[in-house]
């Protein structure tokens, strides 16, 4: 072969080269196939922004989405650290046994282990030996033994110079509820002398409250035989720090059992026998140390992970004996408290922190420690914490992954609809590209090349944007409200992320680009040049079924918003599917359907200004466009921004106004204030007056609670009464009374109406109860006395006093007596649920059982005697042969003894206050000594006091309890939700009165000598910081034991209630997306759309008409469509965000329960015009602008060359 004269070989050419040859050109040859796309895009501005605009809007919405969820972890993982300064509970590795190996009971060894630990294993920075919770030996929190191992619990503390403190209550029923039921009495932690130096030191430091002491140094805590308070128990006692206590008793366990073996009993137990609610039975004894300082008292701190007890008194081990140490480690109440190095801890997520932990906590296991072979047992709280945790962050990530589908949806809208009008622009260019030679492989790497480059740079934009708008986002507290430096989070997306966000928005552009430009190529060449191209008609029918369906979701919604009980669907499953369905169905076919009609605003204007001068002289030129299909998708564009413009911006605001309300429902007004004795109004408005100055004029009120029951001899019913002045005081919702006028339902309680919650209702059989039928079915309306469904009850009060035949007693007030005879009691089963136990034989004397759950247990051959039971349901249980002498029995509030089984039972002595018609006393001794075959026991309880109770009584006293009966006549209002400042969980099962009809039963003296422990109080002109500080002021108070203020519960709320961690925020971005999205759509589409209409716009030019008119034309028709969609956008939003409002209520009630919210608060749509109209406003100026700027340049265009396509 002769050689070619320009040089070139063979190589050269793509027909000769080797695959390996191919490969390396296009790589060598990329750089500038890039540079030439970005020239080239850079040279087509108008559709490369078009390109731009979507694929930013795209990557930024669903990096965000993502990044959120990361971040929420991040934040969700910080959040869990703050509850409990101790990251590991290491335990021996078994239960102590006395000469087995494995364990020591010297706390000199022990001590060593931790040295051990921090030697060996860097990721730990502080370790301390500590006496309290016994060990677990197994993983999990929801196994038994986690539940079985219980903390050292306070009995008592005594100072001669205090006497408040026998008056404390070491009683916790708040961590019972807060965890699984493993105790609910305070518990007391001894700490070494390592907590109160190092890193353990730095975490409580913070929680010790100003000027309330510090946390001590260790020598400081050793001299002076240091103890800790929390402030609710320091402010009950009235004490303060330097306070020298004489001692402090608290209780170890030394032995348990199930309650059904019942192994622990008076012969093998020394000490106190206590059940308890996880159906053990315990063995605890008493110890008791002396001579303590109050060196601080701290804030609690939120429930946490149950692991270690929540917030409980700490000392140091150095107060006890070597003796009392070794007798604790024995029976196991020892573990090791270690802190981990949180900075070594991975925070890319808490799955990733979890590994790390258990990686952690495996080696910890393996190895023993010391020369003594002590073996370890790791509890990892951490983690135990992300367990919990876990589960509300994924129903949280659920459902705002949800509610971000529109604003996804609505990105890849406009970047498919840029994607098509810059390959329109193409079009012609790839035809004339065929025309001349080029083949169609290298036409599509030129157009994907360079819809690459501009996709590449928007995506970079977009992610980039995303991962620092995150922090913002999840700083949010409200809608277009943010509060940052709560917090730092600094969320990173995994390379799967990353390619995820990639592949969606790069490659969807890729794909489309791709697909769209083999269609231009294989067109023929002339159908290539025409301006537009045929569209297939779209299935309209798809579009009106799933438009039909979605206003089935919004006539539910309506139809209950507005007091209907089912709605248009009653069924459960049916409703639930149409609500989580129904608005997404709506939103597309609502805007597919009323895009056309938006693409016809220009006829729609022409019949309404067709015959006014505006149109007179270019009605000619008004007969469609060219380009309709650009047009019609310009159409749809807009109605899907406005739409989630509108529902982003009324679901933020009501959620934002769902917190306001929260937080009403949940102080009442201003302050809620708890005081330590009962005071009454002057003396509550006399202590607020002291803190505040003299502009201010605060008002306060209470709300009285009696108990009620009617007239037919039903249950007692819990009863609020509604004082006259409380709407001067309490800020009350529409949702909280009958109907939706709250003035006219507080008028109708003072002329004698009352209101009851739903299960209020059923006990009176009125309708409202949820019982079923039309009957009983009452929607949230105010009932007259004339209405078909209110009734007049005759509601009666029983007041309960002693009636002495001979002696008496210094106590007036019966039930303070029977609390008196509480403290007689040998052991403490009260507030316990054993319904159906079997606790027969056991020897149960002397023990307090009251506000327990015994039905259907079986007492049968059990010794009762001397015990009281107050308010404790004995509904058919079985106390066949039991001894119930002396026992003290009182019903007042509760308690049953229906069907109960005295056969052959000794109820001699039996004192108090209760009713045995309903019992089975075969073979009984009744309380006063006569056998029940031949008397019924009618004669009732015993008249003399049990002997044990000789103390509360005057001597040779006999007395019987006799109630007299107060009625009064009240007509039903219908159903009541909650009162403001009042703990709704027990709404459902009260019943709400007047003052008149409350004065009625107890009379004028007792109504004016009202006293009362909480009271809610309205100091007008007092707001934000300046609350919070009288709320902190209040709190110092010795009055006063606990303080909640507007402000600060509005703080926590806004952050942990309705809508949480940033879903406003998510809201926020969703408003400030589809904004963005509404105004670039319209200045960049139209700008493409109006290029192509510049051969029409120049042969109206050629025949006469001016560029006045054909911009008048032009803005004319544009602007009619734009207008009409945005008036229909804004419309489908409103019936978007209606749709949505089940949706939102579901969720935001699981949040409210799970923030520990009592009140849950329906969500009443808010309308907020105001920043709907504004971006209206913004889009239409956007799209005069685009207009006026892309018509004047058609119009200064060669008309020549414009007319023949050049």
């Amino acid at each position: 072969m002769s050689q070619r004269q320009d040089g070139l070989t063979e190589a050269d050419f793509s027909v000769g080269r080797s695959r390996m040859g191919r490969l390396k050109h296009r790589a060598m040859e990329l750089p500038s196939r890039l540079r030439l796309a970005g020239q080239g895009a850079w040279r087509g501005k108008e559709r490369g922004l078009a390109v731009i605009a979507g694929v930013f809007l795209a990557s930024l919405v669903i990096t965000t989405v993502l990044a959120y969820g990361v971040g929420l972890s991040q934040l969700f993982f910080e959040e869990s650290l703050k509850s409990e300064p101790i990251d590991a509970k290491i335990e021996y590795a078994r239960t102590p046994v006395e000469n087995a190996s494995g364990w020591s009971n010297n706390t000199s060894t022990m001590v060593e282990v931790c040295d051990e630990l921090l030697d060996e294993f860097s990721q730990f920075n502080d370790c301390t030996l500590v006496l309290g919770r016994q060990g677990i030996h197994s993983a999990g929190l929801f196994n038994i033994e986690f539940v079985v191992a219980q903390p050292l619990e306070m009995r008592a503390i005594t100072d001669d110079a205090n006497p408040y403190w026998s008056n404390v209550t070491f009683d916790y029923p708040e961590a019972a509820e807060a965890g699984p039921p493993i105790s609910d009495q305070r518990a007391i932690r001894f700490y070494g002398e390592e907590a109160f130096d190092g890193v353990l030191a730095e975490r409580y430091k913070p929680s010790i409250i100003a000027g309330s002491g510090e946390w001590p140094t260790p020598e400081n805590m050793t001299e002076n035989r240091g103890i800790i308070l929390p402030s609710t128990i320091a402010s009950e006692a009235q004490a303060n720090v330097g306070d020298v206590l004489d001692s402090l008793t608290f209780a170890y366990v030394v032995d348990e059992s199930t309650i059904l073996e019942g192994t622990v009993t008076e012969d093998n137990c020394a000490g106190e026998i206590t059940p308890e609610n996880n159906e053990m039975i315990y063995c605890r004894m008493w110890m008791t140390v002396e001579n303590l300082t109050v060196m601080g008292i701290y804030e609690p701190w939120d429930f946490g992970n149950p692991t270690l007890p929540f917030n409980p008194i700490f000392s140091t081990w150095e107060v006890l004996t070597e003796g009392q140490r070794g007798i604790l480690m024995d029976n196991d109440h020892m573990y090791l408290g270690l802190t981990i190095d949180r900075g070594a801890l991975p925070t890319s997520s808490t799955a990733d922190a979890a590994e790390w932990l258990e990686s952690l906590g495996t080696q910890v296991q393996e190895g023993t420690y010391t020369d003594e072979g002590v073996e370890l047992y790791y509890t990892d709280i951490i983690s135990g914490t992300i367990l919990f945790l876990n589960i509300f962050l994924g129903l949280i990530q659920i459902f705002d992954y949800i509610i971000m589908i529109p604003i996804v949806f609505l990105s890849i809208s406009v970047l498919i609809y840029g994607l098509v009008l810059s390959l329109e622009q193409r079009r012609r260019e790839v035809s004339i590209h065929r025309v001349i030679g080029a083949d169609g492989q290298s036409l599509q790497g030129m157009v994907l090349l360079e819809l690459f480059v501009m996709s590449s740079v928007a995506w970079l934009a977009g992610y980039l944007l995303a991962m620092l708008a995150v922090p913002i986002v999840l700083s949010a507290v409200g809608f277009m409200e943010f509060r940052t430096g709560d917090f730092d989070v600094n969320p990173t997306l995994s390379i799967g992320s990353t390619i995820f966000t990639a592949v969606t928005t790069l490659g969807l552009a890729l794909l489309f680009g791709r697909s769209r430009a083999r269609q231009f190529i294989e067109l023929e060449i002339e159908e290539g040049v025409r301006k537009t191209a045929q569209a297939a008609e779209p299935k309209r029918w798809l579009h009106w079924m799933a438009f039909l369906f979605g206003m089935l979701a919004v006539g539910d919604t309506w139809l209950e918003a507005n007091g209907s009980e089912d709605g248009i669907v009653s069924n459960f499953f049916f409703e639930g599917l149409i609500n989580i369905f129904g608005p997404f169905a709506l939103w597309i076919g609502g805007a597919l359907l009323l895009g056309r009609i938006g693409a016809r605003g220009p006829q729609i204007m022409q019949l309404i200004l067709g015959r006014t001068p505006l149109l007179k002289d270019v009605k000619r030129g008004l007969k469609g466009s060219g380009s309709a299909e650009s047009v019609n998708r310009l159409a749809v564009i807009m109605l899907l921004t406005l739409s989630i413009v509108t529902l982003a911006a009324v679901q933020g605001y009501t959620g934002t106004l769902v917190d306001e309300k929260t937080v009403d429902a949940t102080v009442g007004s201003d302050l809620k204030i708890t005081v330590e004795q009962p005071m009454n109004e002057s003396a509550m408005l006399a202590l607020v007056n002291g803190f505040t100055s003299n502009s201010v004029t605060p008002v306060a009120t209470s709300v009285p609670e009696i108990a009620l029951a009617d007239n037919n001899g039903g249950d007692a019913l819990q009863t609020y009464v509604l004082l006259d002045n409380n709407r001067d005081v309490l800020r009350w919702d529409e949702q909280a009374l009958p109907g939706k006028d709250t003035a006219a339902a507080l008028t109708a309680y003072t002329s004698g109406g009352f209101s009851a919650g739903e299960n209020a209702a059923y006990s009176l059989d009125l309708a409202g109860s949820g019982r079923g039928g039309d009957e009983n079915r009452l929607d949230d309306v105010l009932l007259k006395p004339s209405d078909e469904k209110s009734e007049t009850i005759t509601f009666v009060w029983e007041k309960i006093e002693f009636n002495f035949t001979t002696g008496g007693s210094s106590e007036s007030d019966p039930m303070a007596l029977f609390d008196a005879y509480t403290l007689l009691m040998d052991s403490d089963w009260s507030r316990l649920n054993l319904t159906g136990q079997d606790l027969s034989g056991r020897d149960i004397g002397r023990v307090d059982l009251s506000e327990s759950n015994f039905s259907g247990a079986n007492f049968a051959g059990s010794n009762i005697s001397e015990s009281i039971l107050v308010d404790t349901d004995l509904s058919y249980a079985n106390f066949r042969g039991a001894n119930l002498q002396n026992t003290v029995l009182v019903n007042f509030m509760g308690g049953s003894l229906e069907g109960t089984d005295f056969t052959d039972a000794n109820l001699e002595g039996a004192f108090g206050f209760f009713d045995l018609s309903q019992a089975v006393l075969t073979n009984a001794t009744c309380p006063d000594g006569s056998a029940a075959d031949e008397t019924s026991c009618v004669s009732g309880p015993s008249e003399v006091p049990p002997p044990l109770g000789a103390s509360l009584f005057f001597a040779d006293t006999t007395v019987r309890i006799i109630t007299t009966s107060y009625t009064t006549d009240l007509f039903y209002l219908g159903t009541h939700q909650f009162i403001p400042g009042v703990n709704s969980a027990t709404a459902s099962g009260s019943v709400i009165i007047g003052e008149s009809a409350w004065r009625e039963l107890v009379g004028d003296d007792a109504a004016d000598n009202f006293t009362s422990t909480i009271w809610i109080v309205d100091v007008a002109g007092v707001e934000d910081e300046e609350l919070e500080a009288l709320g902190s002021k209040l709190s110092a108070d010795i009055r006063v034991s606990n303080v909640q203020d507007w402000a600060s519960t509005h703080k926590e709320v806004e952050r942990n209630g309705g809508l949480i961690f940033g879903t406003p925020g998510l809201l926020s971005l969703q408003f400030v997306v589809a904004s963005v999205a509404a105004v670039a759509s319209s200045f960049v589409f139209l700008s493409l759309v109006l290029s192509q209409r510049q051969k029409e716009l120049a042969v109206l030019q050629a025949i006469g008409a001016s560029p006045i008119q054909i911009i008048r034309l032009v803005l004319f028709e544009i602007l009619s469509i734009v207008m009409v969609s945005m008036a229909l956008g804004i419309v489908l939003g409103v019936g978007l965000a209606l749709s949505f409002n089940g949706f939102f209520d579901v969720f935001g009630f699981i949040f409210q329960i799970f923030g520990g919210s009592t009140t849950t608060i329906q969500r009443t749509l808010v309308y907020p015009w105001t920043q709907i109209i504004m971006v209206s406003l913004a889009v239409f100026a956007a799209v005069v602008v685009a207009l006026l700027v892309t018509t004047r340049r058609a119009l200064k265009a060669d008309l020549a060359s414009v007319l023949k396509g050049e």
